[in-house]
């Protein structure tokens, strides 16, 4: 049995994947979330949908954090909500 779509899916999903530089201070969430907050400020009117965290071991044992943003552009007709 067979997926049967009536409309056509209209919605996009965007994404992006951010982690620290790699060498001192790569495993800091903190500096992460910092980085994550500014980059996400600089795509300008989004609504953020999901947040992923992810933690890849490097070659030498260290952590390296990454996070992964899924997101969507506002449109600009919309009142923003407080």
């Amino acid at each position: 049995m067979g997926i049967f779509v009536t409309q056509p899916i209209a919605n996009q999903m965007h994404h992006f994947t951010q982690n620290n530089p790699e060498g001192i201070g790569q495993d800091s969430v903190p500096a992460l979330l910092r980085r994550v907050a500014t980059t996400i400020e600089e795509l300008g009117q989004i609504e953020v949908y999901d947040l992923i965290m992810h933690n890849e071991i490097t070659d030498d044992g260290t952590n390296w954090p990454s996070i992964t943003v899924y997101f969507d552009y506002t449109q600009t007709d919309e009142p923003e909500e407080d």
